[in-house]
């Protein structure tokens, strides 16, 4: 068998099998290079109540009069103080929380829930998960290698590497290192 078909053959199944991959790690990507214009993993929604007046024995039955009224489940309860005399605050699940005037019982419930999908590809991207996953991702980093090399080396000729590809490469090359350059020497 020639090296060049085997090369295509290599280019092509390696190609097929990061499919899924590519695509989760490019979604992500641009997910998270624009994080300063919205959350990519949660959505935040507040929700105005109004449970009546709570009761002024203890803090903890406010707080389970929060709880009680709102019908929420009393092990998620994270914590809670009062914020000033009349403004009781009550934490559950991942930062979502409860701020209730003690006095007239009319307040807010901030609720937080994740972007399906794009939570998802963000934590596989990220490496929150590490273990199994990190030898997956490396796996996946070495596919792109080979990706890169075999694409280089498939075609010969005027349409291959040595003829039109090694301008596209260096174009390619130049991206990054001109950033490069520009962090350490520019302005």
């Amino acid at each position: 068998m020639k090296w060049r078909k085997l090369v295509r053959m290599l280019h092509r199944d390696i190609g097929y099998a990061a499919t899924a991959l590519t695509l989760a790690y490019s979604i992500s990507g641009i997910a998270v290079n624009h994080m300063e214009d919205w959350n990519p993993n949660y959505s935040f929604e507040t929700v105005e109540v109004d449970i009546g007046p709570l009761p002024t024995e203890s803090y903890d039955a406010m707080e389970a009069a929060v709880v009680e009224r709102l019908e929420l489940p009393p092990e998620l309860v994270k914590g809670r103080f009062m914020e000033t005399e009349t403004q009781l605050r009550v934490f559950f699940g991942e930062g979502e929380e409860v701020a209730v005037d003690t006095v007239t019982g009319k307040g807010s419930i901030k609720r937080i829930d994740t972007h399906p999908l794009i939570y998802e590809v963000n934590v596989l991207h990220l490496n929150n998960i590490k273990g199994w996953w990190t030898w997956i991702a490396d796996l996946f980093a070495v596919s792109l290698i080979v990706l890169a090399i075999t694409g280089m080396l498939m075609i010969k000729g005027r349409l291959g590497f040595w003829g039109r590809g090694k301008w596209f490469v260096a174009a390619g090359l130049a991206i990054p290192v001109g950033f490069i350059a520009y962090m350490y020497f520019g302005a």
